[in-house]
This record gives structure tokens, C-alpha cells and sequence, in this order.
């Protein structure tokens, strides 16, 4: 479904290329002629599936060609890096989980990466963490899963995205528990498509995953916890510190991934009008009616939250893992 989903995808933007009226003179409007999205995972992942949703609507209100590129590896980190070594006159753009990976490859010293030089239009598709097992494995609360982790160390699997937010989530409760890291046997994924197929296969044993981007595999697994204060519609399943509670023990609430949509802060200081002109043409297309229909059947977030905001929510989340992050070396 996910690659048939990418696929319509990149065949919907050809075709809205190839039938947009007076494109080859539009690209005047917008200096540098294209836009290259780049996806720091593999294809198939929520990064991914949001960056071909823009990469088919937003040639129409940019009037440019938008292509995706996929540069996968070390858990965002070549692809992070790979970025900042791109052009800074706004022909490429990132779209990023930049909670949690952006912020774990800077703390860990994870590639050539400086914070300030990513400026962050906006965050187009907020996240939650949830515990997921697969249907087919025997525990049906999250105080049965605890209680086999604590009783047979090393024998439940987790799949991760080595030092994101499900992965430093699972390390401070093992901590918080009394228990070695080790007491899990860790399984690193490069992107949370390979997670998802991992989970639905049950080929690991749990995964703390993004909640929203893992609606895909709903039919293949069973939520045990949320990782968030609200409760929720999407996975029915009682809050991690509420079946924490009964050993004594909480977890900080991270905050699962946020989306964005992402330029060279340097873009923004040299090309001010250019820059302006791009997050018109992305908010007229966030607006769109063609668009938000598409991402509400692609299972895809689509808001406004704005260069401050979402600033300010990353700014939040990277305080909270620069906290915690030490537990991870």
C-alpha cells in the first residue's frame, strides 16, 4: 500500500507537471527554477510519503518543477548532512522528523550539523509515541510485556531508529525499572518503514514507533501504551505512566515526531523575497482542497503551525533530549 501510495504519487506530480499551463514561464516567478526535496530515510517512511504529497501539489503554486530525493543512513544524519552541503538559494528544501533524528544526530555528534544553520518553516505533521506489539504475540497489556523484559533479560526484540525518541523512551524506563539497557535486545532500522514491516512480519517483539505514521499496520498489531497526557482515539491503550505507576517509576513524555518542512537558515538571511515566495506558494498549497483530500486519504498531517512555533516546539524537545541522551552512550 505504501508503495503503491508513492507511486501514485510521483505519477500525480508528472502528470500535474506535464498539464500545468504556462509553467516554463512561471519558473521566472521563483529564481531558481526547481526544488528538490530531500528525505533523509528510506521510500515508504511518513517523511517520505509527506514530502511526494508537496513534491505533487506544489509545482502548481510555486510554478517549478519539485522533485524528492532520498538519501537514507546513519539514522537521518547522511541525509541531514547532505543537505547543508546543497545550494543555499532555496533550490533544495528538507522534510525531516526533525524531532527526534535532527535533534539526536547534533547531540550524539552525529555528522557535520549545527542547529542554527536549519530554519524551520513549519511543522507540517506532529506525532505520539505508541508501544506496539503484533497480534500474533501472547501479551495483551503493557504490565505483561514489562513483567517478561524484567523476568527473561535479552529475549524481547524492539525495533528502533538508533537514538530516536522511541529508542531513548525505551532506555530511561529500562533505567527507571532497575534494568541493564541490554535487558532488550535492540534491533536498528533505518527509517520507520522498515520498523513498520518489521512490526507487522513480528519479527521484533515491540516497538515504541510514531502513533499517527504507524495507522498503516493498525490491522497487524495491538497498541499497549501511548506515550502522551491525552487520551487517544487512534490506539486504545492506557498512558506508559499509568502502567509505570504500579512499579514505582515514570517517563518524561517525549514528544514523538515532528515533521517540517525546512530551508538553509542562510537561504532566508541572503534571499529574503525568494524565501518569502516559497512559503506563500506552501501555505496556498497546504490550503488547497485537492490537497488536504489527498493527505486525509494517505493518512498524511497537513497543518500550519509557522516558522515561530514550531521553532519553539523543536527548541522545547531538544532541551528535553539534551537532558536525557547520555542514557543512549
Amino acid at each position: 500500500m505504501l508503495f503503491e501510495m508513492g507511486r501514485r504519487a510521483v505519477l500525480g506530480g508528472i502528470a500535474a507537471l506535464s498539464l500545468m499551463p504556462g509553467l516554463a514561464t512561471a519558473q521566472d516567478t521563483y529564481e531558481p527554477g526547481r526544488l528538490t526535496i530531500v528525505v533523509p530515510f528510506n521510500p515508504g517512511g511518513s517523511a517520505d510519503r509527506m514530502a511526494r504529497a508537496i513534491a505533487q501539489f506544489l509545482p502548481e503554486e510555486l510554478g517549478v518543477p519539485v522533485t524528492v530525493m532520498n538519501q537514507p543512513g546513519g539514522s537521518g544524519a547522511l541525509g541531514h548532512t547532505y543537505f547543508l552541503q546543497q545550494p543555499d538559494d532555496g533550490s533544495f528544501a528538507l522534510v525531516s522528523p526533525v524531532n527526534p533524528y535532527l535533534i539526536s544526530n547534533i547531540l550524539r555528534g552525529q555528522g557535520m550539523l549545527e542547529w542554527d544553520k536549519f530554519h524551520f518553516v513549519n511543522g507540517q505533521w506532529q506525532d505520539y509515541y505508541v508501544v506496539l506489539v503484533n497480534k500474533d504475540q501472547p501479551f495483551q497489556t503493557g504490565k505483561e510485556l514489562i513483567d517478561f523484559i524484567k523476568e527473561n533479560p535479552g529475549e524481547a526484540s524492539s525495533a528502533i531508529i538508533n537514538g530516536d525518541g522511541g529508542h531513548l523512551a525505551t532506555v530511561v524506563m529500562l533505567e527507571r525499572l532497575g534494568l541493564p539497557k541490554d535487558a532488550v535486545n535492540f534491533i536498528s532500522y533505518d527509517g520507520g518503514a522498515p520498523m513498520r514491516t518489521a512490526l507487522a512480519g513480528n519479527q521484533v517483539t515491540f516497538s515504541v514507533i510514531s502513533a499517527l505514521g504507524s495507522s498503516v499496520i493498525a490491522d497487524d498489531v495491538r497498541p499497549l501504551a501511548v506515550i502522551k497526557k491525552e487520551p487517544d482515539d487512534l490506539w486504545d491503550a492506557p498512558n506508559i505512566n499509568d502502567i509505570l505507576a504500579e512499579y514505582g517509576v515514570e517517563i518524561p513524555l517525549l514528544a514523538a515526531d515532528l515533521r517540517t518542512f525546512t530551508v538553509h537558515q542562510s537561504f532566508v538571511d541572503k534571499h529574503p523575497e525568494t524565501y518569502q515566495k516559497l512559503v506563500d506558494a506552501y501555505r496556498r498549497m497546504l490550503e488547497r482542497d485537492d490537497f488536504k483530500a489527498f493527505i486525509e486519504e494517505g493518512q498524511i498531517g497537513g497543518q500550519w503551525m509557522g516558522p515561530e512555533a514550531t521553532a519553539e516546539s523543536l527548541n522545547e524537545s531538544y532541551e528535553i533530549f539534551a537532558k536525557y541522551i547520555d542514557v543512549l552512550e
